[in-house]
Parts: structure tokens; C-alpha cells; sequence
């Protein structure tokens, strides 16, 4: 599951442009940026069973040398991971209990099911609003890599108090 590199936003008008992904991916690129937390693993569980089913994911995070953990379960995997994710962060930056994912959507180009999925969350804080995006050939991780992409711009922004 290779990172890849943020196509150009040319079917994106100013408001719906995923800058936030493009804004981390150049923080990231800088030997100097220390990123509020470290992603350690993460896991996605989907289970049928006798006609029903749950979906449940962990998120493991690093943050100041300590790990941590969320579980939670979801209407689908991404929004497990969202959850969890945000169960687990907002332990230890309360500012985030306000952040929701707004919209979600997935475009899977290509002829298959291995074709790259182009994934974009838009989120926001109640105040402000910001997009992301990635791209995988694992529609989970295209989704889950643009909702890491979100959270850590808004941590980032509200520690640095730009936002």
C-alpha cells in the first residue's frame, strides 16, 4: 500500500480544492516538521454473520513518544476508521470533538478491481472547512491516508494557531 503522490486539482473549484493534503504533504517533506502524532497501525474488521453484521476498526497512534489507541465501530470501513481515529486523538487534543467529515466519496479509475481509487474527505470544524485527497490502489487506504491527511492539518494549524 504505496503512498502516492497528490494529483493536480484541476476538476476542483477554490472551495472544494484539497489543499490540506498538499499543505501536509510539503510539512512532511521538510526535515524540520515534527508531526503532532505518528500513525502505528490500523485495522479494519467487517464481519457477517447469521444475517447481520459489524464493522470495527483500531487505530494505533504514536504522540509524544507515548502510543495510544480508539476503537469504534462504523456504518462502513471508512467511517470506522473515522471513529476510531477521532476517538483516540480526541484524547489528547479536545479541540477535535467539533471535527466531522462532512463529505466522503471514492473514484475508482481504471478497468477492475485493483484500478487506483482517487479518495476525498471534506471536513469541518464547525468554522472552517478543509479538503483532502489520496490515491491507492486499496480503496481503504486511499480514504484512510486522505482522513489522517485532515486530522493532522487541522492538529497542526490549530497548534501552530493559524486556525
Amino acid at each position: 500500500m504505496a503512498e502516492q503522490r497528490i494529483p493536480p486539482t484541476e476538476f476542483f473549484d477554490a472551495a472544494t480544492a484539497p489543499r490540506a493534503s498538499q499543505e501536509v504533504e510539503r510539512w512532511r517533506n521538510n526535515p524540520l516538521y515534527i508531526p503532532p502524532f505518528r500513525v502505528v497501525r490500523w485495522r479494519v474488521v467487517d464481519e457477517q454473520w447469521e444475517g447481520r453484521s459489524a464493522i470495527d476498526a483500531i487505530v494505533v497512534v504514536e504522540i509524544d513518544g507515548d502510543e495510544d489507541f480508539g476503537a469504534a465501530q462504523g456504518v462502513g470501513g471508512v467511517n470506522a476508521l473515522d471513529n476510531a481515529l477521532q476517538r483516540v486523538l480526541s484524547k489528547h487534543f479536545p479541540f477535535l470533538e467539533g471535527v466531522r467529515v462532512m463529505e466522503s466519496y471514492t473514484h475508482r479509475g481504471g478497468e477492475g478491481t485493483a484500478a487506483e481509487v482517487v479518495s476525498v474527505q471534506k471536513f469541518s470544524d464547525g468554522r472552517h472547512q478543509w479538503s483532502t485527497m489520496r490515491t491507492s490502489r486499496d480503496l481503504l487506504a486511499s480514504a484512510w491516508m486522505a482522513l489522517v491527511d485532515g486530522y493532522e492539518w487541522i492538529v497542526t494549524n490549530s497548534l501552530r494557531k493559524k486556525v
